[in-house]
């Protein structure tokens, strides 16, 4: 008897490793759109906001500063505008600043919203590879170098941003205070650059491990 092969039926069901592999690119773009979204909304509302005193600058006191600005009264019920929030640092906090400097003092707020975005979607092609068995691949190494580089530009993002922040401050008085009183203060966080280091090695390690399969293939 001659078996006939029929056409799958139009309501067949699709198999289960596809299916999963759709869900997960589905939520993973999703969720990247809505890390942006939330990313250009936090930051909006910095650009917009005409509240004064909602955001502050790292600044450090020069020689200029006498010690009575310390006891600068506060101002509408905020803080006085010089905060010392450490041994070693001081937050100048502003008064209706323009957008551009407040979206760069409150970069903190929403660029590592963006940071999550551009992650989701570099790991994307790498979620996708290893579901389908072929996780070890030079392709997977390289979205691995590029998400360490997005970690590295977002980094330095971070730690720059505020310092333009509190030069601008500084040279359009938005804190009340004579500008000579202080000097913008760097306060890199250093622990994204582990998260960088370890990417590259995991990096490193996926494309060496691929050549040596490749090699072992090929005798």
């Amino acid at each position: 008897m001659a078996v006939l092969d029929l056409p799958a039926p139009t309501g067949a069901r699709r198999p289960p490793a596809l299916a999963v592999e759709t869900a997960v690119a589905v939520a993973t773009v999703l969720g990247a759109l809505g890390a942006v979204v939330w990313a250009a909304l936090r930051a909006w509302e910095l650009v917009r906001s005409s509240a004064g005193w909602m955001v502050a600058v790292p600044v450090w006191p020069t020689g200029a500063m006498p010690t009575s600005a310390w006891d600068t009264p506060a101002r509408q019920g905020f803080p006085s505008p010089v905060q010392p929030v450490g041994p070693h640092a001081v937050d100048l906090w502003l008064d209706r600043p323009d957008g551009l400097t407040a979206a760069l003092a409150g970069v903190g707020v929403w660029v590592s919203w963006l940071v999550v975005a551009a992650l989701l979607l570099a790991a994307l092609p790498v979620v996708r590879a290893v579901l389908r068995g072929h996780g070890l691949s030079l392709t997977t190494a390289r979205q691995a170098a590029v998400s360490a580089g997005v970690v590295l530009v977002a980094w330095a993002v971070h730690a720059t941003a505020p310092l333009l922040a509190a030069r601008r401050a500084l040279d359009a008085g938005y804190s009340g205070l004579p500008a000579e009183w202080f000097t913008p203060q760097a306060r890199p966080v250093w622990w994204p650059l582990l998260v960088v280091a370890l990417l590259l090695v995991l990096a490193g390690t996926l494309a060496a491990a691929t050549r040596a399969v490749a090699r072992a293939a090929e005798r």
